[in-house]
């Protein structure tokens, strides 16, 4: 059981990270007027002020998604047009867009 939890635990720091990027996605596209558009908000806000809960699923899906560009730029890509590479720069241009363009919150 302890080998079958150590392979399956990268996966679950990815569908942590993921449940988390769409509680942020459903708190923009429903605002906060909305009752579930607040809610997921909050929750996303609250789990983001612990890093110690969200870096490790972050580092994980980051480190998944360099796998997954080196395999898309390899000579043994499974995918033979270059769509699988526009797709993947264009996840991380969007992970990234936040922390470069967004508003920055003030220090507390």
């Amino acid at each position: 059981m302890g080998l079958l939890r150590t392979l399956l635990r990268p996966l679950g720091y990815v569908c942590f990270a993921v449940a988390l990027l769409a509680l942020k996605g459903t708190a923009v596209i429903l605002g906060e007027t909305h009752e579930l558009g607040f809610f997921s908000g909050r929750l996303a806000r609250m789990l983001s002020r612990y890093p110690e809960l969200a870096r490790p699923g972050i580092q994980i899906a980051w480190q998944v998604w360099a796998a997954l560009l080196a395999l898309a730029l390899s000579p043994a890509d499974p995918i033979t047009s270059w769509w699988d590479e526009a797709a993947l720069g264009t996840l991380a241009l969007g992970a990234l867009w936040g922390r470069l363009f967004g508003v920055r919150q003030a220090e507390r």
